[in-house]
């Protein structure tokens, strides 16, 4: 089962807001492109733990927190919340950690940021 695009999107922009120095948030970019090369590129562990990882910490966790919707529906400050407490959840970390790591992917390979990246240096 997959997650939706809107769930991973929510996700994805509550992982990395806008870093500052003129850089936007995750949120912030078309990431189409990335999802399409990455469903077909990325090792099937990768794919698998980040669905996994996607699915527990954007719809079943907030439930079990106490949230009456997914993470998605709620807002910016409820799924900081969540976040902060799925950190401080031993089990939690390692689907974090997945999440990160795609995130981090995501976002340099998107061509705005690689400028503005590669402007500075």
């Amino acid at each position: 089962m997959n997650p939706s695009p809107t769930l991973r999107d929510a996700l994805i922009a509550a992982m990395l807001p806008a870093p500052g120095g003129g850089l936007p948030g995750a949120g912030e970019l078309d990431l189409a492109d990335f999802w399409t090369r990455f469903e077909t590129a990325a090792p099937l562990h990768l794919r698998l733990a980040f669905r996994t990882a996607t699915l527990i910490l954007g719809g079943m966790l907030p439930l079990a927190l106490g949230y009456r919707r997914s993470f998605a529906k709620l807002d910016a400050d409820s799924r900081d919340a969540i976040l902060v407490r799925a950190t401080k959840m031993s089990a939690m970390v390692p689907l974090i950690e997945i999440v990160k790591v795609v995130v981090a992917f995501a976002y340099f390979d998107n061509p705005n940021v690689e400028a503005i990246v590669r402007g500075r240096a």
